[in-house]
Parts: C-alpha cells; structure tokens; sequence
C-alpha cells in the first residue's frame, strides 16, 4: 500500500470526515463486486489508499474533490490492480461512489460516460421508436374503470415513471447495476445486516425510498420493461397526478398505482372525483 495513504498513529487522511469515510465504504463495495482481494481488511485497506491517492487527498470539508482530483484516483486504481481493472471500468465505479456520496448532478457534470449506460443509449438509437410509446399520455386509450376513481370512464393512461424523467432513471439504474445484483444475491436471514446497508445505498444512488419494484438484474430488457409500466387513469385524475407531484417525485416515490394510493392527497382527490358526474368523459 502506498505510504502516502497512512499519518503518524495510523490514521488515514481520507477518513476524517463523513464524504470520504461514505466515498471509502462505497469504493469498498465495488472493489468486492470484482473480487480481486482475499479479505474485507485488503478491500478497506486498498480503498482508503486510493482514496488518498490525489493531491487533495480528498479533504472534502469545504467542497467535493476536482475532476482533476478524480481523474488520478481512477489512474490509481488502474495501477494498482495492474491489468485486472480497465480505465473505463475504474471510471464507471469511481462515478459510481461519487454519485453516491455527492449525488448524481455532481457525478452527470463531470461529464464521464458509463459504458453500460451507453450501451444502452447505443441499443435506443438503434432500435429508434422502441423506446417510445405509440400512444402519449392523455390521449384516450380505451374505456373502463379509472384506477384511482374507480369511475367508469374514458381512459387515458399514466406512464408511472414519466416519460420526460427516463433518460436519468435509465442512467441512475445503469451506475446502480453491480449494487443491485449485490443486493439481491444476499440472503435476508444469515446477511441481514450487510443486506440493510446496501438497500440503504441503493435507496440514495436511486434516489428513492421504495427498490422493491426495481429490476433483479439490469439489462436493455429489464430496464426498458420498467419504464414502461402504466396504469390508467381517466383525464380529471391524470391531471391530478401531475399538479400535485413534480415528474421527479412521480418517477422516485409514486411509482406504482399503489404508491399512488398511498399518497394522502391523491387519495382524498380520488374519493372527491369518485362522486363527480364524468361529463363528456362519460361512456
């Protein structure tokens, strides 16, 4: 381990604050996805030393590290593995910890690709209108109950991760994958606490409250599967939905018709629309 990674006492440098102790314990969770180190003691102790790598060391008690700063620990990482680590793949896991710890605008203005994401982003080009709808939201799409009224009623139907938020969902499940396939292979009995904390970290790269939704395994298929999901709701609730809630909020916390009836608010617009004549919307 290099020398410069440790103090006098041996105290890391990258550890005196909360950033870096969170940057260090995610940077631990990736090296494990590639399971280049015999011990969880190597794993902390080959973390902490890239952690200090750059000339910032990563003192983050008055702002968040340069991309410069950044930059020098993925060629770190790279170097330290030798060969087992390519630069592209130290740079998705370090924009991994860093949306981690500092959020996803903070990694998205680093301007680094993720290769997955972009594999994705190549498989939607390439498959052109796949990835749309033929169908917009709030055009009618057929007749029957309304989902939140229970009106019988024309219908329209509600893209429950909205349409205008994909491109950063699709990304966040993307810089998310090694973590979700982490999380789903641990058992809930025997790793219950270590099953806890990545649900717990998940939660904040996807920025959400609720991953029982979530794809088991990310792929162009999965993904694409989840955005798609709908329900369908008549014109009066559907521009309910969207007064009440921003896109993002639709997309991260009511993203099922049961989150939906789980929110206070829609919930009592519900049973008021339920008593209303359905006027032209009628059958």
């Amino acid at each position: 381990m290099p020398s410069s990674s440790r103090r006098k006492g041996g105290a890391c440098r990258c550890c005196d604050n909360d950033d870096t102790n969170t940057f260090v314990s995610t940077l631990v969770g990736q090296l494990m996805s590639l399971q280049l180190c015999s011990s969880d003691e190597e794993y902390t102790s080959v973390a902490e030393a890239i952690a200090s790598s750059s000339s910032s060391s990563l003192s983050l008690d008055e702002s968040p590290p340069s991309k410069e700063d950044l930059e020098e620990i993925v060629l770190t990482l790279v170097d330290y593995f030798e060969g087992d680590v390519e630069e592209h793949n130290a740079k998705n896991m370090i924009h991994t910890v860093v949306m981690d710890v500092w959020g996803d605008d903070f990694a998205e203005s680093l301007g680094w690709i993720d290769n997955n994401t972009a594999e994705s982003d190549e498989h939607d080009d390439n498959e052109g209108d796949d990835w749309d709808d033929d169908d917009d939201d709030g055009d009618f799409v057929g007749e029957g109950e309304c989902q939140l009224c229970e009106r019988a009623v024309k219908l329209t139907r509600h893209h429950l991760i909205p349409k205008t938020t994909w491109s950063r969902i699709k990304k966040r499940l993307w810089n998310a994958a090694s973590t979700i396939e982490t999380y789903h292979s641990l058992d809930d009995e025997i790793l219950h606490e270590k099953k806890e904390f990545t649900r717990n970290k998940l939660e904040k790269m996807l920025g959400m409250t609720d991953i029982s939704d979530i794809p088991k395994a990310i792929t162009h298929d999965s993904v694409r599967a989840y955005l798609f999901k709908v329900c369908l709701l008549c014109r009066q609730c559907h521009s309910a939905v969207h007064r009440i809630h921003t896109e993002m909020e639709l997309a991260t916390e009511y993203n099922t018709i049961d989150k939906l009836f789980g929110d206070e608010e829609l919930l009592k617009f519900g049973k008021w629309a339920s008593k209303q004549r359905p006027g032209k919307y009628a059958l």
